[in-house]
C-alpha cells in the first residue's frame, strides 16, 4: 500500500521513494527503520480515521529527518522555525521536530502549516492538532518496536479514539519524565493543562 503512494508536487518537492533514499543515508539503521514502522503504522491510523495518505506519510518519514544531526546545528534550525520560545532551555529530544520541520520547509519546499507543525510539535503535541498531526503523534509512540508498560492499552486505544489516545499519551509522557525526575518542556505543561479543558469540557482537541 505504502508504495502506491505518489506525493503531488504542491505537498513536497520529492518523490516518496527519494525522500526515502535519503532517510536511508542520513540515518543509523535503527533510526530509519523506526521511521518506516512509523509511517506503516500513520498509514494504517490513515485509513481507518480517511485521512489523507499522502501527508501522513509525508509528515511521519520526516518527523526524525534531523534526530542524529549536531545539536548546535539541529538548535539553531529549531529557533529559525519556532523563534516565539526560548529553545535553548531544551534539548534535542525537542529540537529534533522544529529542525525537521525547517529544513522540510526551506529544502523540501514543504509548505502547508499544517504539515510542518505535525512535524514540529510531535513530541509535545500542539494546542490544536489537525488529524494528521495526531497520527504522527500516536504513531510515533506506538509503532511495532515500542515495547513498555501499557503499550497493548494504549494501541487499542489508538484505533478507537484519536483525541483520548492523544491525550492519554500526553499524560503518560508527563508521568515518565516526573518519576525519572527529568526536566519537563514548559510549553509541553501548557498543552497538557489546555487539552484537560477540552477533554473535560467534551470538546475535540
Amino acid at each position: 500500500m505504502r508504495e502506491a503512494i505518489h506525493y503531488k508536487q504542491d505537498l513536497i518537492a520529492l518523490k516518496r521513494q527519494d525522500l526515502i533514499d535519503q532517510l536511508e543515508r542520513r540515518l543509523s539503521a535503527k533510526r530509519f527503520s523506526h521511521v518506516l514502522a512509523v509511517e506503516a503504522t500513520g498509514i494504517e491510523l490513515a485509513q481507518l480515521y480517511k485521512v489523507d495518505l499522502e501527508e501522513v506519510s509525508i509528515v511521519c518519514l520526516l518527523h526524525d529527518y534531523a534526530k542524529e544531526m549536531d545539536p548546535a546545528e539541529m538548535l539553531r534550525l529549531a529557533e529559525c522555525y519556532y523563534p516565539a520560545d526560548d529553545l535553548s532551555t531544551a534539548n534535542e529530544g525537542i529540537w529534533h521536530g522544529p529542525a525537521a520541520a525547517e529544513i522540510a520547509r526551506t529544502q523540501m519546499q514543504v509548505h502547508s502549516s499544517h504539515l510542518l507543525d505535525a512535524i514540529a510539535f510531535h513530541t509535545t503535541g500542539w494546542y490544536q492538532m489537525s488529524d494528521v498531526a495526531k497520527i504522527l503523534y500516536l504513531a510515533d509512540y506506538i509503532e511495532p518496536s515500542r515495547d513498555f508498560k501499557g503499550i497493548d492499552k494504549m494501541r487499542k486505544l489508538a484505533y478507537q479514539d484519536l483525541d483520548r489516545a492523544c491525550y492519554r499519551k500526553q499524560r503518560t509522557s508527563i508521568k515518565h519524565l516526573m518519576k525519572k525526575q527529568m526536566y519537563i518542556y514548559p510549553l509541553q505543561i501548557l498543552i497538557y493543562n489546555h487539552w484537560t479543558e477540552r477533554i473535560n469540557l467534551g470538546q475535540s482537541l
